[in-house]
């Protein structure tokens, strides 16, 4: 069945934030993210495939696996794929997705030990870096607070490549008030600075949030107040900053290694 005019811009509007806050919903692309969405708790709407494209036996399955859920799957041609996005056409593969709101409290944590919270990170490439990154490590969740890029910005969804649908992420989370409380669980936070302790000299308590900021302000003035310890990249040459996203894998390999 070949995809209609009015699917085909319908798709074209899950390309506008707006649109997409309206409809929950967005797009997601290539054969690996498609496979960890149906495998996880969110509903995949239906599915679009370049006409042209020969699949693999892997691509087969995965599109049995969708057709025995009843997810309907249409003909697309590249043409009409390019129209959606410039990426798409790596994979010849498309998928709309309903959009996954996790509500937050303290308890959902109870058996958690490790979180990271992000202030207001703006960049949709540092933040899918950084959520690749905790699922590469074992982050517990991600807490994105108010002011911080959509999670489903089309370049957050992409550079996930599939952790999006991994490790629990909530977002607009009131970040001041959620970290107190997380406090009085026995959390321990601490906020990531340009000048704070060492990192190769700190140890990651049994139950931590690790805080990062944004790209251009850092962690506010009130988060850095409410945090337990401040601690700092060791820099050995003359860059002025590390990019956050590249921080992130940085405090998360060495609270690996300390564990």
């Amino acid at each position: 069945m070949r995809i209609t005019k009015t699917e085909l811009k319908y798709l074209r509007s899950l390309t506008v934030k707006k649109i997409r806050a309206e409809e929950r919903k967005f797009l997601l692309e290539g054969w690996k993210p498609l496979h960890d969405a149906l495998h996880s708790n969110f509903h995949v709407d239906s599915l679009y495939v370049a006409d042209s494209r020969t699949t693999a036996s892997e691509q087969e399955e995965i599109l049995a696996f969708a057709s025995s859920r009843n997810i309907p799957i249409q003909e697309i041609s590249e043409k009409e794929l390019r129209q959606i996005s410039k990426t798409v056409t790596a994979q010849g593969v498309v998928a709309v997705v309903e959009q996954c709101r996790n509500l937050f409290s303290a308890d959902v944590l109870h058996t958690a030990s490790f979180v990271v919270a992000l202030d207001e990170v703006g960049d949709p490439g540092n933040l899918g870096t950084i959520i690749r990154t905790c699922d590469w490590f074992g982050v517990d969740a991600v807490l994105m607070s108010k002011g911080c890029v959509s999670l489903y910005n089309e370049k957050v969804v992409r550079s996930t490549s599939g952790s999006i649908f991994h490790l629990p992420i909530y977002e607009d989370i009131d970040l001041r008030s959620t970290l107190t409380e997380l406090k009085n669980h026995a959390f321990t936070v601490i906020a990531t600075t340009m000048n704070g302790r060492p990192l190769a000299q700190t140890s990651m308590p049994p139950k931590t949030v690790l805080v990062f900021g944004n790209e251009a302000k850092g962690i506010c003035d009130s988060i850095k107040t409410l945090s337990d310890h401040q601690v700092s990249i060791q820099r050995f040459g003359q860059a002025e900053s590390l990019n956050v996203g590249v921080a992130c894998a940085v405090f998360l390999s060495q609270w690996r290694l300390a564990k």
